[in-house]
């Protein structure tokens, strides 16, 4: 036996947060359903936790819902005493606090105002748990103590379910941090049409079968085939401390952690809490919050945690040191990260790690493949277990959570084989109907993959699908067999009605993103088109959470966000000032759920699918609720607020991709070296310096100039002459790379200044930049240098739109407001256009100039009808 105080419903940071929900409804009816082959008869209950007002130890009779303080006088009935084990009370007599179900009316009874509460479930006898009292010392009860081979309960089957109810809502889950028994299901409802449903959907030989098909030999002896029980590691002999052959099986990379962060920071992402850095100091981990909740404050684990520390989360994982809560909150994270091994030993400067990428948790050994089987497909419902004490870190856990219940199932026997008529029909991003014209029952999904049994959870039946749902950005991959195999068909729009081939022949399917592919790692800025206003977060807040609106052009970096290419036309986008992601509030799938920012932990409301509207705009579609990203109420107004839609095609919805045009400039009279140069002043626009006098076989070098990526890359040289026929040419490191050779046009003065240019292809790297005057008669003011976009090589090039053989100028160039031209244009269209091609601006003339103020700093292109057929390069600074 082992003595039964409270125990761990939530991870220290749910915990942490109630201050903040609201107040639940009270008591409230909890049913307990047979899904098993044994009859009602055959199945025992009982309930044990702590009075919420009292802080007492009570306990529910399930038969009449009567709350009862738990006392010693009910220890009544005669147990087995397996070698002469008499249990506490020293005469082998265990609590009457058990009821068959058969006995229970409805199967239901009150769950009051209950705290650390378990309802346990037994097969073919009670189970013998001890009563001590209610207060007090000693107080609680004693239950099964797996490691003692006298204890009364061993070669009993049961299940439970560990719940609290309380002021702030239901917390309840089935668990299988000690064991597992026999298949388990728990269904929470509550008010405004939230229902939930978590548990297996395997029969107990099958969850056997594949946890012995999926753990490695530590972990074989977990399984007892007499009775299909599995047991935690750290509740066998093998793994049992200091004499188990396993006793040291977390050591090497427990050690490893601890020697390599003496001597550099540990820095790691850990969800809502925010971002910890920190160091071993002697033996004691000591981390301080960089940002999120706990920002300046330290949180502390003793020393190393052993084996059994660590698949328990016991010991120094779950101790109180200085600051307490903070404490168990780096506690629970470190337990979590090491159990999935997450913490990086390897890499020799892994940087900040992120303990909550989910898709990488479990790739490596030791780690703890006990709690990593709960966790594979076609075992639970959403692959959530509770395989070990922190496994709702991440929200792995199947915890399930409403502040205002109104009923609770827990199922014996979990849903194998059932179609459970209380899973309501849904919609999503893939939406299936049973029937043609899509009608029938619906199942919802979001991206990811849905073998036989999965479909089955949201109560899409084997063979029955009809017609389905396809939101634009997205694409399903439809198998005629069960785990992704067999024939498969691929979709990209919605069916009414599947032809004879697939109709009634769905098992499994994949749901993906579908969007453009195109977009590269790039930085934008992001234009609406009903506004013409850019996406800005606002203020130029570095806070988790910052609100994202729309506002008036500024160049800063707060409008600036770059694109990460993740794969199928799926991007993470993140704001260049603060380094955070775009992200919709807290996973909200509604409409009208606000776009902000925080730090990017690659969860789906953090990834976005990009979809072109064909005319040079962006459909922005938010992964796990596959709505767009639009401004609210079609404003026009600065400051107008970005929130998620559903996608009507509303060009408040559609978003033109600025591609920032990052130049380095290089005043030419700053070389590091040259050979026959002289500097003067010079009267171009920003006035400075030139250099001159530069006569056949010149040169200037320039140091470090870096190319910071591979591709094309335009050149510009401003320059002014008074002959005719001067030439010079560049090149990198020496002469080792030539650049090319550029004709300088006689300006008709010294101090006449124009721009040439040349575009030329760089392989990423800091080079040695050099130009040398092939034949004399050039004065040179700067060089700049402007990394080219996808595309705009392309449109350099077009001899149709855009010609090198000039008609007119452009003056002044570079300019910050307002350009003029050389000759009267009035009554023309002039456009301008983007280095990439985009057309960014376009006019009809009234008067002999353009105004260029809304335009951000860059490169760009100008022409005029095709009549006219000129083209001009200027430069907006």
């Amino acid at each position: 036996m082992k003595r039964m105080f409270y125990f761990k419903i939530l991870a220290v940071l749910q915990i942490l947060c109630m201050s903040s929900m609201s107040f639940a409804q009270g008591a409230i009816p909890f049913t307990v359903n047979n899904n098993s082959p044994f009859s009602d008869a055959e199945l025992y209950v009982a309930v044990v936790g702590i009075d919420y007002t009292t802080g007492n130890h009570v306990w529910v009779n399930p038969k009449t819902s009567q709350v009862l303080p738990m006392s010693s006088s009910y220890n009544t009935v005669q147990g087995p005493t397996p070698g002469g084990n008499l249990g506490p009370g020293g005469n082998g007599k265990y609590a009457n606090c058990f009821v068959k179900l058969s006995e229970i009316p409805n199967k239901t009874f009150t769950l009051p105002l209950i705290a650390g509460c378990r309802v346990f479930i037994s097969k073919g006898s009670q189970m013998y748990l001890y009563f001590f009292g209610a207060s007090g010392a000693p107080s609680g009860y004693a239950g099964h103590n797996p490691l003692n081979s006298t204890d009364p309960n061993n070669g009993i089957l049961y299940e439970m379910i560990e719940l609290t109810n309380n002021q702030y809502g239901f917390f309840g889950n089935p668990t299988r941090v000690d064991s597992f028994k026999y298949p388990m299901g728990l269904e929470l409802l509550g008010a405004n049409g939230y229902q939930k449903k978590v548990g297996e959907y395997k029969t107990q030989s099958e969850i056997v079968a594949a946890f012995k098909a999926n753990v490695p030999a530590e972990f074989q002896g977990c399984v007892n085939d007499a009775t299909g029980e599995i047991t935690a590691p750290s509740k066998t002999a093998p793994f049992a401390e200091g004499t188990g052959a396993y006793a040291n099986y977390m050591k090497s990379y427990v050690d490893a952690i601890w020697n390599k962060y003496k001597t550099q920071d540990l820095i790691f992402y850990a969800g809502d809490a925010g971002v910890f850095k920190g160091r071993v100091i002697g033996e004691q981990l000591e981390v301080v919050g960089q940002s999120g909740g706990f920002v300046g404050r330290t949180g502390r684990v003793q020393y190393r945690p052993s084996t059994q520390e660590v698949l328990e989360g016991k010991g120094v994982l779950d101790r109180r040191l200085v600051d307490g809560d903070l404490d168990l909150v780096i506690q629970a994270q470190l337990c979590a990260a090491i159990n999935r091994h997450m913490v990086n030993v390897t890499a020799s400067n892994p940087g900040q790690q992120n303990w909550y990428d989910a898709p990488n948790f479990y790739k490596a050994n030791p780690m703890n493949h006990y709690a990593k089987f709960w966790h594979l497909p076609g075992i639970s419902l959403d692959n959530l277990s509770y395989g070990f004490a922190y496994d709702d870190v991440a929200d792995l856990s199947p915890s399930l959570h409403t502040p205002q219940p109104t009923k609770v199932i827990a199922t014996f026997g979990g849903y194998v084989g059932i179609l459970n008529p209380s899973v309501p029909s849904t919609t999503g991003i893939i939406t299936t109907y049973d029937d043609c014209n899509f009608t029938g029952f619906s199942g919802g999904f979001g991206v990811g993959d849905y073998n036989l049994a999965a479909l089955q959870a949201k109560g899409v039946r084997n063979d029955v699908i009809s017609s389905l749902k396809v939101t634009q950005g997205y694409k399903v991959i439809l198998y005629m067999d069960d785990n992704f195999t067999g024939t498969s068909t691929t979709l990209t729009s919605d069916s009414s009605c599947f032809n004879a081939t697939w109709n009634d022949k769905v098992t499994s399917m994949r749901v993906l993103p579908n969007g453009d592919t195109g977009l590269g790692n790039v930085t934008y800025y992001l234009q609406n088109r009903n506004s013409g206003l850019y996406m800005d977060v606002w203020g130029s807040s570095n806070t988790n959470g910052a609100n994202v609106a729309q506002g008036t052009y500024n160049g800063g970096n707060n409008q600036k966000f770059t694109f990460t290419h993740l794969g199928d036309g799926l991007y993470k986008i993140v704001a260049n000032h603060s380094g955070q992601s775009l992200d919709i509030n807290n996973f909200n799938t509604a409409n009208g759920a606000n776009v902000e920012q925080y730090p990017y932990n690659a969860t789906p409301n953090q990834q976005f699918v990009l979809v072109s509207t064909g005319d040079g705009y962006f459909k922005v579609i938010a992964k796990h609720s596959g709505k767009l990203v639009e401004v609210t109420g079609y404003s026009t107004a600065n400051g107008g607020n970005v929130q998620q839609w559903e996608n009507v095609n509303q060009t408040s919805g559609h978003w033109k991709l600025v591609p920032v045009v990052n130049s380095t400039v290089i005043q030419a009279e700053n070389y590091s070296s040259m050979n026959g140069i002289q500097v003067e002043a010079t009267t171009d626009t920003g006035g400075g310096s030139n250099v001159g006098y530069c006569d056949t076989g010149d040169w200037m070098a320039y140091n470090s100039v870096n190319f910071p990526t591979t591709g094309a890359y335009l050149i510009e040289y401003r320059v002014a002459s008074a002959v005719t026929g001067a030439k010079i040419s560049s090149d990198l490191n020496a002469g080792s790379i030539v650049l090319g050779t550029l004709n300088v046009p006689n300006t008709g003065g010294w101090q006449n200044w124009q721009t040439i240019s040349h575009t030329v292809s760089v392989n990423a790297g800091t080079y040695n930049f050099g130009i040398f005057i092939q034949t004399s008669g050039v004065n040179i003011n700067w060089i700049r240098i402007t990394k080219v976009a996808n595309g705009a090589k392309v449109a350099l090039d077009s001899k149709e739109e855009i010609q090198e053989e000039v008609e007119f100028k452009v003056y002044p160039n570079p300019a910050q407001e307002i350009i003029y031209f050389s000759k009267d244009l009035i009554g023309n269209t002039v456009r301008v256009f983007s280095l990439n091609g985009n057309l960014v601006l376009e006019r009809l003339l009234d008067k002999n100039e353009l105004d260029i103020s809304k335009l951000q700093s860059g490169v760009y292109l100008i022409a005029f009808d095709k009549e006219i057929k000129k083209a001009k390069r200027f430069v907006k600074m």
